[in-house]
């Protein structure tokens, strides 16, 4: 008489599973747009390396995957094939480099480019970016590279783990040396969080970037400083506001760039892409993502997360 008590525990997770699984089928397949952006990167010879691609909403049927470059006419400039790996989350999958394949992604040409991962003979998300040869005017230290601009200039992303108002906020953006003004160096950079025009939160301490590629500055807390107590920003810090809210990055005190958004009815402005049925549907930019940053499937966790845009 106990088995079916035992049992209906496991048959309620198989059922859940089966529904997510079925749930996430009804939206287009895309590439979780952080992992393309954080692919590693040789500026020596305008190269990516494709380690893990985080996919969202897998279809059933996983079929010939592969991550292409093309050219502005249309022609393949790079390809890595690409092998499925299932997720312990319904609404994600990975894609990592096929069988003995090293998933080096070569490009090594000055030009505007698209990245593409295509499943099934179809593009599933589309990114596109630039490289630009530099070739250095030291006779001490000559050699070239290649410096690539697109979306990591434009981006970046609030993160709190779901369905949590009280939830700590952090905030991830990517940062070159080729945006400070000319002749700064090493500068100390600081992060401030403006709400209609006055400054709520900032990070506690600076970065100093010295790269002339984009670092990603990853998941950094914010302080509030007001009464009662000081406390880290929180996802309700943020959603009882109302109006324009500022993220402005200053190096050495002075302003370099700002993303924008704004609070209202509780809510956060997302970007347009941030939809689930966004159209076309290559250019969808995903909501959540799995940090996989533990390295250990146990300790994998979902956040959501508050996409931005530099203005």
């Amino acid at each position: 008489m106990n088995r079916p008590a035992r049992v209906a525990p496991i048959l309620f997770l198989a059922l859940f599973s089966a529904f997510a699984i079925a749930s996430a089928q009804n939206y287009k397949p895309a590439i979780e747009y952080q992992s393309l952006l954080n692919m590693r990167y040789y500026e020596a010879n305008g190269g990516f390396l494709v380690e893990d691609l985080q996919l969202v909403f897998p279809p059933a049927n996983i079929g010939d995957a592969k991550l292409l470059v093309t050219d502005q006419a249309g022609s393949v400039v790079a390809t890595v094939p690409l092998r499925y790996e299932r997720m312990e989350f319904p609404a994600f999958g990975r894609f990592r480099p096929a069988s003995g394949n090293p998933g080096n992604l070569r490009v090594g040409k000055s030009g505007s480019f698209i990245m593409q991962i295509v499943l099934g003979g179809q593009t599933i998300t589309a990114m596109p970016f630039g490289l630009k040869e530099e070739t250095s005017a030291d006779p001490f230290n000559p050699g070239r590279k290649f410096v690539r601009d697109g979306s990591w200039r434009d981006l970046a992303y609030f993160s709190v783990v779901p369905d949590d108002p009280n939830g700590e906020v952090r905030f991830s953006w990517w940062l070159s040396t080729r945006e400070l003004p000319p002749g700064m160096r090493q500068p100390k950079v600081t992060i401030h969080l403006v709400v209609n025009g006055k400054e709520m939160a900032a990070s506690p301490g600076p970065v100093v970037p010295d790269t002339v590629d984009w670092y990603f500055y990853g998941h950094k807390q914010l302080g509030v400083p007001s009464v009662p107590r000081q406390h880290w920003l929180t996802l309700s810090d943020l959603t009882k506001q109302t109006g324009e809210i500022e993220l402005v990055v200053k190096a050495n005190g002075q302003p370099i760039k700002t993303y924008k958004t704004r609070a209202s009815g509780g809510q956060l402005q997302r970007l347009p892409q941030n939809a689930l049925t966004f159209e076309p549907p290559e250019n969808f930019i995903s909501p959540r993502f799995i940090d996989v940053s533990s390295g250990s499937n146990s300790s994998y966790k979902m956040f959501e997360m508050y996409w931005v845009k530099k203005q």
